[in-house]
């Protein structure tokens, strides 16, 4: 039984913090303008974030759009900064 909570909580607790993600990047947004000043590839990061949440956009960050190959951590930051 015990086993059973303790994924409830973890999926519980796992959704909550997606929804807040998706909450700060859309504040985030919206209080800032942040994609205002922002190339396209930025601004499809930060929609992913809003609407997928944070580990979505790191691992959106981390792969190339075109190809599906992974980046380099130095590859990625010369892309998204």
């Amino acid at each position: 039984m015990s086993n059973i909570m303790d994924k409830k909580i973890k999926n519980d607790t796992t959704t909550d913090t997606i929804k807040n993600e998706k909450n700060f990047a859309k504040t985030l947004d919206k209080e800032f303008k942040c994609d205002k000043n922002m190339d396209k590839d930025n601004k499809k990061a930060l929609n992913v974030m809003k609407t997928e949440g944070m580990d979505a956009a790191v691992k959106h960050m981390f792969t190339d759009q075109e190809t599906g190959r992974q980046l380099s951590y130095s590859e990625m930051r010369m892309r998204y900064g």
